[in-house]
């Protein structure tokens, strides 16, 4: 029988006593891999225990450095928290103590899981490496880096209430707001000092990392600390996907301290377990408000009070708008002012409604969230006895329209049935603002209906008899054929089809407003929420969310207003124009619009050249004339034209980034 090998342990505790024990383990060799646990074997009775494999020396280093790694990473996360911390209104914090409760569960997972990521890298590097050295410089460099972001964070939000982005961290230290943010010599020695500081200070909580772990530190530990960390965020993630769905406007605002949070939701799941959001009464405690909205109050009184049809169709591209394809609006369009350079405030769903019923740059929807503060334009509706007719074919919970547009009135939002397909759901919710009209109109009361159809979104729903309006015309949409050398043909033929059956739906909501003799009693919208590509910029871009071009942002924008000249419009208008139109005309609000609004005035003279902010799940742009500004994650700032090719002149015209700065700050609360 072979005997196992032997440790000598007497040579093992004298090599230890002989340096010094919190040491880093010497680097002569690269050291073996450490070996899974072996199975027991039956040894002679005068054999020795064998070590345990996790204790030789090159385990040991490995395991040393990584709870030296976890540790360094949590004391700077309780740095990170100090920072934090400043922000927040912890003695009369709006969520109470449930408020404070969901913080100190979300707030650590938050900042520990943004504190590993930074010291991922260090780790990788240095676990292996023959010396610490690697893990604890680039540690202590990246760690640093962490806590100067998150004090620049700090005093961004402290002054907007928002967090530093990449699109603001341009406009400050990219030279485009110099006269509103100009640094002093002093306040860059101040800066400089600081940061040396916080530098210093990383050097010297590595060292005391170092020295305050155990010579062996027991791997079970460090397993067992990691465990209780992912706990913790698995925690605040299942808080914020609960009081999300419930809309604890209260719990939920503490998203707002958490810098560059990306909360899960599961508003769909929440819903089958029981979990539905409550309407909020009331506006949050101004002293924690983000928002000064509006500036003043509205002063708003009308004698006419005119009805108003809004149609939004999903993707509406805006050379759609012709008699083969959308003839019952073309049609309307013959007494109608068209806005033929028209754009959205988004090229997804979430930021074109916000900004057609908000009159606002996207940039407001987080807080407009955390806060539930509805569109002014439903409280005035409100005021003034006005009937709501609001539907929309898909459901309005996700996005949270039903938290953010429609806060207000969410109890008069439905929805199309959801056993149906979305062809048949917009032909239900068409049924019933008809029905709502006519009995509005038995009452006598004015009214506002809003109809927002899903069949033109992809994969452009039709009625299975529908014929095409152009072959060939694809059966279904398979997103795995789309590609660069791909002919959109068949699938675009597909997208005006479903175009012309919704469109057949508007001609048949144009029908009930003649038959009750209401056509000069009703001030008619349809609009898109956003475009749709088909790779026009042959730059392999489809549907939406992908660009900032014409094809994903300019809409068709017919507005039929009794009383107001027909004709085409050659402006650039924006989304946020509508809603300060129809408050100022319609409703007889005489405030500036500047007080509720960054739109302008539709009926009014053309103000020239306009710098429009726009929106994307995870970029924004500036579009300035023929050019746009696209901000990615980083900061940096590329300059396109209209085909999305760079322009020579890449520096983004400051008088336009000013312009986008004041219209995303004008509301904040400083």
């Amino acid at each position: 029988m072979t005997d196992r090998p032997q440790v000598d342990t007497d040579t093992l505790k004298q090599t230890d006593t002989m340096r010094d024990p919190r040491a880093d383990p010497p680097a002569a060799a690269a050291p073996p891999p450490c070996p899974a646990p072996a199975e027991h074997v039956p040894t002679m009775p005068s054999a020795p225990p064998a070590a345990d494999p996790a204790s030789r020396p090159g385990c040991t280093q490995h395991w040393r450095r990584l709870a030296w790694w976890s540790l360094f990473v949590a004391a700077n996360a309780v740095l990170a928290a100090v920072i934090t911390l400043g922000n927040v209104p912890l003695r009369d914090n709006p969520g109470g103590p449930v408020g404070l409760a969901y913080l100190a569960v979300a707030l650590p997972g938050h900042l520990l899981a943004f504190g590993a990521l930074a010291g991922l890298l260090p780790l990788l590097l240095g676990l292996w490496a023959r010396s610490a050295r690697p893990l604890g410089i680039g540690a202590v460099v990246l760690q640093g880096l962490w806590l100067c972001l998150l004090l620049v964070d700090a005093k961004v939000f402290a002054l907007y209430r928002f967090h530093l982005n990449a699109m603001v961290a341009n406009m400050v230290f990219g030279g485009a707001l110099h006269d509103q943010v100009a640094l002093s010599w002093k306040t860059w020695l101040q800066a400089i000092a600081l940061v040396s500081a916080i530098f210093a200070a990383e050097a010297l909580l590595a060292w005391a990392c170092w020295k305050l772990l155990p010579a062996l530190p027991r791997r079970r530990h460090v397993l067992q600390a990691w465990t209780l960390v992912i706990l913790l965020m698995a925690g605040g993630q299942v808080a914020t996907a609960y009081y999300d769905a419930r809309g604890e406007r209260d719990v939920i605002s503490q998203w707002n301290y958490l810098p560059w949070a990306q909360p899960i939701t599961a508003k769909s799941f929440m819903r089958r377990l029981g979990v539905v959001s409550q309407q909020q009464a009331g506006l949050p405690d101004p002293r924690h408000a983000q928002l000064h909205y509006p500036l003043h109050p509205l002063r708003c009184q009308s004698h006419r009070r005119p009805n108003v049809l809004m149609v939004v169709l999903e993707s509406l591209r805006h050379d759609v708008l012709t008699p083969q394809i959308m003839p019952n609006t073309t049609a309307l369009a013959q007494s109608s002012r068209v806005y033929e350079h028209h754009f959205s405030t988004g090229n997804a769903t979430r930021y074109g409604l916000f900004g057609l019923l908000y009159g606002l740059p996207g940039g407001y929807w987080a807080s407009m969230l955390d806060e539930q503060r509805g569109s002014q334009l439903f409280q005035v509706l409100g005021q003034q006895g006005y009937d709501l007719h609001l539907y929309g074919s898909a459901p309005m919970y996700s996005p949270e329209f039903d938290r953010t547009v429609f806060a207000d009135v969410r109890d008069q939002l439905h929805q199309g049935p959801s056993a149906l397909k979305p062809d048949g759901r917009d032909r239900a919710i068409v049924a019933s603002v008809q029905q709502d009209i006519r009995s509005s109109q038995a009452a006598q009361r004015p009214w506002f209906g809003f109809v927002f159809l899903d069949s033109t979104h992809a994969p452009y729903h039709l009625p299975a008899d529908y014929p095409p309006l152009a072959t060939p015309m694809a059966a279904d949409i398979d997103f795995l054929k789309f590609g660069p050398d791909h002919d959109p043909t068949p699938e675009l033929n597909r997208y005006h089809t479903s175009v012309h059956y919704a469109d057949s739906l508007v001609g048949s909501l144009l029908d009930t407003l003649r038959a009750q003799g209401l056509e000069q009693d009703t001030i008619v919208l349809v609009t898109g929420d956003h475009a749709e590509e088909f790779n026009d910029l042959a730059l392999n871009y489809w549907g939406h969310n992908g660009n900032f071009s014409d094809y994903q942002l300019q809409v068709p924008f017919v507005l039929h207003w009794p009383g107001e000249a027909s004709g085409r419009d050659a402006r650039t208008s924006s989304h946020e124009d509508w809603v300060p139109t129809l408050m100022r005309h319609a409703l007889g609000c005489e405030n500036p619009l500047a007080d509720y609004s960054t739109g302008q005035d539709l009926l009014a003279a053309p103000e020239g050249l306009r710098a429009l902010v726009v929106e994307s799940w995870s970029q924004r742009a500036v579009r300035h004339g023929d050019a746009l500004y696209v901000f990615d994650k980083f900061g940096n700032a590329t300059a396109l034209d209209r085909h999305y090719r760079p322009l020579p002149q890449q520096a983004p015209d400051a008088a336009a980034i000013r312009s986008a700065w004041e219209a995303l700050t004008r509301f904040r609360n400083r």
